[in-house]
Parts: structure tokens; sequence; C-alpha cells
């Protein structure tokens, strides 16, 4: 394992199956992503004074530091949320190799 800190993963929350797979391979082609996995999730929050409870798609994304910006204007401009989740976490080690094609899939 080696320790890289310019890598991450974003997170984000879809209403359906069909919008996290449209967009998954708008950020493939783009280059914004190298890899993005999805999973049927239920989420709770409160949104407008209300407790709400959902099923979402949440998408996983695989990136660079330095797509982060381009991938984040990306999900704002096309999300059909008014306000999607967004969220950054830093990859601080993982296998080499694979972090190597991550960055040459999202040159």
């Amino acid at each position: 394992m080696s320790k890289k800190t310019e890598y991450c993963v974003v997170m984000t929350t879809c209403p359906t199956q069909l919008e996290a797979d449209t967009h998954a391979r708008a950020i493939i082609e783009k280059g914004l992503g190298a890899c993005v996995q999805t999973s049927q999730i239920q989420s709770h929050y409160q949104w407008e004074g209300k407790v709400q409870t959902e099923n979402e798609i949440l998408m996983r994304i695989k990136t660079t530091c330095a797509k982060y910006t381009d991938l984040e204007a990306y999900l704002v401009a096309e999300h059909s949320y008014e306000v999607p989740q967004i969220i950054q976490l830093p990859i601080t080690a993982g296998l080499t190799e694979y972090l190597d094609w991550v960055k040459k899939e999202t040159k």
C-alpha cells in the first residue's frame, strides 16, 4: 500500500438508478472520475422542517483531488436535487497500481 492524498472518493446520491447511471457514464466519459460504484440505500434526513425517508442510489466516485472542482461543478449543474449531497473523502492509502490507474483515467 502506498500513502496518497492526491486521490479521493466523492459521494453523492440520486433519486433513481437511471439518473445515477446517466451521471456515472458522463463522469467517466468526461474524465472526471475513473470508477463509479452505485448502491441502493435508504436515507433519513430533515428537509424543509420534516423528517424524510427516501430510497436513493449512492454513488461513490473514485477520482483525483485535482478533478474535484470540475466534478462538483458537473454535479451541481446536472443533478436533479436542489441541494445534492456532494462530499469529498480523501484516500490516504491504496494499492499504487490502482491509484496510478485512477490518475491515468482522469487526465
